[in-house]
Parts: structure tokens; sequence; C-alpha cells
């Protein structure tokens, strides 16, 4: 593929955003794409978030449904737009992303630099989580935030899979793609801030995420789905964080140090059950 027509949109899904940490974070690589959608997850009873972007106004767009639709359907959204457009390439972000400055420009440049070779899914290193080497690291997943993907291969591929909602999305798009002979590839030289849920220690020494009953029935009931679609693909590591981190652990913590335990502790049964059975169903929301 010619380096030169690659053509760049990235989206940005918000839901009740810090605005001014939400900007710092925008400022950081909107220089260097061609268009910017922002994806209000907030639901229109709320309050209407205004992002100045002064000097770049007609390079955003803003979209939304007016309630939360998660991740998925936003990804597909933003695909099917792009799509449309005439855009090659799709970069997702989080709202609380932060690249450090300067490091967009050169991941685009090593990303153009990358382009076939079946290359289909670029990500990043999120708070350095793995070792830099010069080349692309191939990588089973990695998360959404941050990375690039081709808009065509994605489109042919059947898009992001909707009815996973929020959790393990990243994970099952980069199996599916790698199973059709794509790759997916980290730029390890990329760093990027990046937060994982509301971390609160507790009195007991732990920390806990603190999740809603819908998230805690969402990772659990989603990765055990992930575990029974791509037995052969998901990381014996990733295994027994489902069992431990995301099971037996996490009902430890929510007896121990959490609000609403009878709720959560129905979700993490729901999303054991519903797992084990193949189906997901629309619990908690």
């Amino acid at each position: 593929m010619d380096n030169k027509k690659m053509k760049l949109a990235a989206i940005v899904i918000i839901y009740y955003p810090d605005i001014k940490d939400l900007q710092k974070n925008i400022f950081r690589y909107i220089d260097d794409i061609d268009k910017l959608l922002i994806w209000d997850n907030s639901p229109s009873d709320s309050q209407t978030y205004r992002i100045a972007l002064d000097g770049y106004e007609d390079k955003v767009e803003v979209l939304t449904t007016g309630k939360n639709e998660f991740i998925a359907y936003p990804l597909n959204q933003a695909v099917k737009w792009c799509m449309e457009n005439n855009f090659t390439h799709l970069l997702s972000m989080d709202q609380d992303s932060l690249f450090d400055v300067g490091e967009f420009k050169l991941y685009k440049n090593r990303v153009h630099k990358n382009l076939g070779n079946k290359n289909v899914i670029f990500g990043v290193n999120p708070n350095n989580k793995f070792r830099k080497q010069n080349d692309f690291l191939p990588v089973n997943w990695f998360i959404t935030s941050g990375s690039i993907y081709d808009v065509n291969i994605i489109n042919k591929l059947g898009g992001f899979r909707e009815d996973y909602k929020i959790d393990c999305v990243d994970n099952e798009i980069c199996y599916r793609t790698n199973l059709n002979g794509y790759r997916t590839v980290v730029d390890t030289k990329c760093h990027l801030n990046q937060i994982f849920g509301n971390h609160k220690k507790t009195i007991f020494g732990f920390t806990t995420l603190g999740y809603s009953p819908f998230r805690t029935y969402s990772i659990l009931c989603n990765h055990i789905l992930l575990w029974k679609q791509y037995p052969q693909q998901i990381e014996k590591e990733l295994k027994k964080e489902i069992v431990k981190e995301y099971f037996i652990y996490r009902f430890v913590k929510i007896l121990l140090s959490e609000n609403r335990k009878i709720d959560k502790s129905m979700a993490l049964f729901y999303g054991f059950v519903d797992g084990i059975r193949g189906v997901r169903k629309n619990r908690f929301c």
C-alpha cells in the first residue's frame, strides 16, 4: 500500500468527561489526524459537553444517539463513517488516554512505514507494558485505545462485536483478525498513559476497581465467551486471570470492601452462568 494514501480519522468516545483533561488529551494528537469524531455516550438528559478546540472546529464532528452505546457500536459507526468518506484508517482513543508530547506524530510515522505485510491493527505500549524494541511486535491482542485500524479490512471482517458492548471488544477483534491471516502489531516505542478503572486502596491492603454490577457481569461473562470462542488464541495467563481475578478474587473483594454486595454477587453468578451457556443477556443495565 502506498503510504501517501493513508487518510486517518480518529474517534474519542466520551462519557461524563473531565473537560480540561479531555482537551489536553485531544491536543496531543489532533494535529496529526485528518478528522476527529467525538462520540458522546453521555445520556441526552445530562449536561451538554462543549469541548473548546479553538482553531480545529472544521476538523471535529460530534456524534451521539443520546444514550450510552458503550464502545463497540460507536467504533462500528466510525468505521462506517470512514468508509463513506474515503478514510483508510481509524485511530481509537479513550477520553482519559494521554500520549506524551510529540509521541503520536512519531507513532503515526512508524505506522506509515509499516503498512502492508498484512498489518491491519497497530497498537501502542500502555504504561510501558511491553519491552521496547526497534521493530513492531506481533501480539495476540492489545487495548483499543491508541490503536490504528485498517477500516477496509475491519469492515470486511464484520466490524466489532456489538453484543460484547464494552469488555473484551479489543481482545475479540484482534483474535478474529489474526485468525483470518492478518496481523496485529504493537509499536513498543510509543508510550501511552492509560488509566484502567478506578483503583481504590482498601483497609485490608488490597486494591479494588469498584466496578458496577453491570461491569462486574460484563467482564466475567465476556471473558468466558471469549475463552469458549477462541480457546487456542487466548493466552494461558489470561485464562488464569479470568478464574482468579475476575471470579474468585472479585467475589472476595466484593464481600470485604465494596458496596452493593448482593447486586454485584448476583452479577458474578449470572456472568458465570451466561458465559458458560454461551449467551450474554442484557442484565444490570
